[in-house]
């Protein structure tokens, strides 16, 4: 869960970690997001987000029609809302130095709420 005082970047690591779950609840044959992945560049992370190629309606119906994992992308959809920074520079501006950094850790952190809640996607 984030914290209330996390930095937007922050909030758009753990926001792109969820997406990057969802992506991977909804399309198993790709790529399982793992924490030691480093995201390197200088993009924003609305781009990142977009290369991700969601479509969540779409995504969302194929996951409960198939009937797997169900209960974990409820959790993943239903924690969306909270990870939208409230800033939308730490949306849409190029990362820094400072803002790598804070993605990465808040990339990895949601990953570890994830794991920690459904060991059996990550195991």
């Amino acid at each position: 869960m984030p914290d209330q005082n996390e930095s937007g970047h922050r909030l758009a690591g753990r926001l792109y970690a969820t997406m990057r779950v969802l992506k991977f609840l909804t399309r198993p044959s790709g790529a399982k997001p793992v924490a030691d992945e480093e995201l390197n560049g200088q993009d924003s992370p609305s781009e990142r987000i977009r290369a991700l190629e969601l479509d969540l309606f779409k995504d969302l119906v194929a996951t409960v029609q198939r009937g797997r994992h169900v209960k974990a992308a409820g959790e993943v959809f239903r924690a969306i809302p909270a990870l939208v920074p409230r800033q939308s520079a730490a949306l849409e501006k190029n990362l820094g130095v400072y803002g790598l950094a804070e993605f990465n850790a808040g990339y990895r952190a949601q990953l570890a709420d994830f794991e920690e809640a459904f060991p059996e996607l990550f195991g």
